[in-house]
């Protein structure tokens, strides 16, 4: 199985097999093909060179030393697994005429956008890009306003994105 404990590792975890000297594990992207990865005696390896938001697919087999032989299983099924940033929550207080948002720091984010809509299922619109956890949006009518907010973290010069926050409803007085 793979799953991803942080924005920027996979674990990698099988079964164990008797009698067994280690195993070998392999990984592959959409751009690489198989590479070995590294050799193990455990039955679980956390990969740290992986990007967020990349997939990234994993195979593995056991291999015995018997004297100056190697002997090797035939390779696991694929596994596959992708890092992403974590959903922040957003909070927010309602002012005269502003709204005070903020938010919980997601680790690994590089920034966050703040996006605004008039209604709960209108058309929700870019306000803020920044690298802080709170934004005050000022010059605000007497009204309700919705908010929601997500992470972003560069990877090879892309902005790769968390899920978006709950939406936060805002009366502004």
């Amino acid at each position: 199985s793979v799953t991803a404990p942080s924005y920027n590792q996979l674990k990698v975890t099988w079964k164990r097999i008797a009698d067994i000297t280690g195993y070998e594990l392999y990984r592959k992207t959409s751009s690489t093909g198989w590479k070995k990865l590294k050799s193990v005696t455990a039955i679980s390896c956390t990969d740290k060179t992986v990007a967020t938001g990349t997939t990234y697919s994993y195979k593995v087999r056991a291999y015995k030393k018997v004297g100056s032989k190697t002997y090797y299983s035939s390779y696991s099924s694929t596994k596959s697994g992708k890092t992403k940033l974590s959903t922040t929550k957003l909070t927010a207080k309602a002012g005269k005429k502003q709204a005070t948002l903020s938010w919980k720091k997601v680790s690994g984010a590089n920034g966050y956008e703040l996006v605004r809509a008039t209604s709960k299922t209108g058309k929700f619109s870019k306000i803020k890009s920044t690298t802080k956890t709170s934004y005050k949006n000022t010059s605000l009518k007497k009204k309700t306003y919705y908010y929601k907010v997500r992470a972003y973290r560069m990877v090879s010069g892309k902005k790769v994105y968390s899920s978006y926050s709950s939406v936060v409803k805002v009366k502004v007085k």
